[in-house]
C-alpha cells in the first residue's frame, strides 16, 4: 500500500476516535489542570485579539502539555499547545536544558514562570529552525503557556509519528536522509541540537516528507552538553533505522549533520 492510501486509510479510521476524544475532552474533569484561570484568560485574548478563531478536540495529551486542534483566522489548521500548570518535577527534569542558554539567562524560581519560560523558549527555537529551513511546523504566535502553531495533520486528523508506522526499505532510506539533512539544517543554520531527539519526535507527511516537532529541548550548539544531545539522539534514531532494516553508520550519520557527506544508509 503506497504512503498516500496509508494517510487517507489512516485519516478515516481515526474519525471516530478523534469525535470521541472530543467529547471526553468536554466531560474530562482533568482539563481543569489545563484550563485555571490565568490559562483561560490567555486563550480568551487569543481568541479576542484573532490570533484564534477556534479551539477544538484534544489532539493529544500527556503529563505535561494538551495539544488542541484549532483554527486560525483565515480557516488554517493549528495546533494550540498548552502546558500544565501542575508538576513540579517540570522545573527539575528541563533545568538541563534552560542553564547556558544565552537567551534566557533569568531563571524563574517560581514554578509558573518556569513554565511560561519554557513555552517562549519552545516557540523561540520554532522560529529560528523555521527561518533557517528546518521542517518543523510554522510558530504563529505564544503568550505565557499556549503556543500556537502550524497543525501537522489533515481534518484535525495528525500526521503519524515515525514510531507508529511501517515502511519498505525504499521508504526509509528517504525517510533517513531528510532526516539526516534536516538535523544538518537544525545545526549548521539554527544553531541548535535537538535534546530529546527519537522516532518519538518525528512526524511523517504526506510524499514521505519529515518533520521535527518537539523543539523545547533544543539547545544552542555553544551549549556544554549539545554534542553529548546529538550523539544520544543519533544513536537513538539509528538503532532505530537499523532495527527497521537499514545499515546505519552512527559515525557517519553523525558527521553528516555536521556538515559532512551524508550517508544514504544501506540495507
Amino acid at each position: 500500500m503506497s504512503w498516500e492510501k496509508k494517510l487517507r486509510q489512516r485519516e478515516f479510521t481515526k474519525e471516530r476516535e478523534q469525535r470521541y476524544l472530543i467529547r471526553r475532552s468536554e466531560l474530562d474533569e482533568s482539563l481543569e489542570e489545563v484550563f485555571d484561570r490565568q490559562t483561560l484568560l490567555t486563550l480568551y485574548d487569543m481568541l479576542n485579539t484573532g490570533r484564534l478563531k477556534r479551539v477544538m478536540g484534544v489532539v493529544s495529551a500527556g503529563k505535561e502539555s494538551r495539544v488542541y486542534h484549532g483554527l486560525g483566522g483565515s480557516g488554517e489548521e493549528l495546533a494550540v499547545k498548552i502546558y500544565l500548570i501542575s508538576s513540579a518535577e517540570f522545573r527539575r527534569n528541563r533545568l538541563q536544558y534552560v542553564v547556558n542558554d544565552p537567551r534566557f539567562k533569568a531563571i524563574p524560581r517560581d514554578f509558573r514562570k518556569f513554565v511560561y519560560l519554557w513555552s517562549e523558549r519552545e516557540f523561540s527555537n520554532l522560529v529560528e529552525a523555521y527561518e533557517s529551513g528546518v521542517p518543523v511546523p510554522k510558530p504563529y504566535t505564544q503568550s505565557k503557556n499556549i503556543l500556537v502553531m502550524e497543525f501537522l495533520g489533515e481534518n484535525g486528523v495528525r500526521y503519524p509519528l515515525l514510531q507508529e508506522e511501517e515502511f519498505d526499505v525504499d521508504e526509509l532510506r528517504s525517510i533517513y536522509s531528510q532526516v539526516v539533512e534536516a538535523l544538518s539544517k537544525l545545526y549548521a543554520g539554527a544553531g541548535l541540537v535537538h535534546g530529546d531527539l527519537s522516532q518519538y519526535n518525528i512526524m511523517v507527511g504526506r510524499g514521505l516528507k519529515v518533520y521535527l516537532i518537539d523543539l523545547a529541548q533544543a539547545v544552542k550548539t555553544t551549549h556544554p552538553m549539545a554534542e553529548a544531545y546529538l550523539r544520544r539522539g543519533v544513536e537513538t534514531l539509528g538503532n532505530f533505522f537499523r532495527r527497521a532494516g537499514l545499515e546505519i553508520d552512527v559515525e557517519k550519520f553523525l558527521h553528516g549533520v555536521r556538515g559532512g557527506e551524508r550517508d544514504v544508509g544501506g540495507a
